[in-house]
C-alpha cells in the first residue's frame, strides 16, 4: 500500500508540472504548446507504471466483481487528488502570477453547467483510456494526440482540475458548488473510461 501511495503521488506531481507548462504557455499565448508539452505527465507515469486515476478507472468495466481493484482506484484517487491540491496550494504562495490565470480557468469551469461539466469529463475520460490502453499496447501515439486533444478542447481531467483548484485557492474553493463541480468530473472521468471497454468487452481486453 505505501509502494502505491507513493506511486500516486508522484502521478500527482507529475500532473501539477503538465499542469504548470500549461499555464505558463496560455499566459503566453501558446496554450496549443502547453497542451503538447502536458504530455510529458503522462508519458512519465506510463513509462514508469505510476498509478493515475484517469488511467485505472476504465478497466473496472471488466469486472464489476472485482472489489479489491475498485478499491486500489479509489485509494489511487484520493491520493491523486491530495497531491496535486497540495502542490497547486503550495505553488499559489510563491507564484502569483500563475494562481491568477489559474483562478481564470478554474472561475470558468465552476461558471459551467454541471450536465456540460459532465459531458466534457466523460469525454475526457474516453480519451484518457485510449491514451493509456494503446500505451499499454506499445504505442505512445495515442498519448500524444490525445492529451492535446482533451486540453484543447477543454474537456475536463478531475486530477488537473485538482492542481488548478489548488493553485486558485481562494473564496470559492471550499463550497458546495465546487465540491459538487469536483464530484460530478470524477464520475464522469470514471463513466468516460469505462465507456470503451463496456461497449467492445473482451475485444479490448488488456492489463489494469
Amino acid at each position: 500500500m505505501v509502494t502505491e501511495i507513493r506511486k500516486s503521488v508522484i502521478s500527482g506531481l507529475l500532473i501539477s508540472i503538465g499542469g504548470s507548462v500549461y499555464i505558463c504557455c496560455s499566459m503566453a499565448g501558446l496554450g496549443w504548446l502547453g497542451a503538447v508539452l502536458f504530455t510529458l505527465g503522462l508519458y512519465t507515469i506510463i513509462e514508469y507504471g505510476f498509478s493515475l486515476f484517469t488511467g485505472k478507472v476504465g478497466y473496472i468495466a471488466y469486472d464489476f466483481r472485482d472489489v479489491k481493484y475498485m478499491g486500489l482506484v479509489a485509494f489511487v484517487l484520493l491520493f491523486n487528488l491530495l497531491a496535486t491540491f497540495a502542490v497547486g496550494a503550495l505553488m499559489s504562495l510563491a507564484f502569483a502570477e500563475m494562481a491568477a490565470k489559474a483562478s481564470e480557468i478554474y472561475a470558468a469551469k465552476l461558471a459551467q453547467p454541471l450536465f456540460r461539466a459532465f459531458l466534457s469529463a466523460v469525454f475526457c475520460g474516453i480519451i484518457m483510456f485510449v491514451a493509456v490502453d494503446t500505451g499499454k499496447r506499445g504505442s505512445r501515439l495515442g498519448m500524444f494526440l490525445g492529451i492535446p486533444t482533451f486540453i484543447m478542447c477543454g474537456f475536463d481531467h478531475s486530477i488537473a482540475n485538482s492542481f488548478y483548484n489548488g493553485l486558485a485557492l481562494g473564496e470559492n474553493t471550499f463550497t458546495p458548488k465546487n465540491a459538487a463541480f469536483i464530484a460530478v468530473v470524477i464520475i464522469g472521468n470514471a463513466v468516460g473510461g469505462m465507456l470503451l471497454p463496456l461497449i467492445m468487452g473482451k475485444k479490448l481486453r488488456g492489463e489494469k
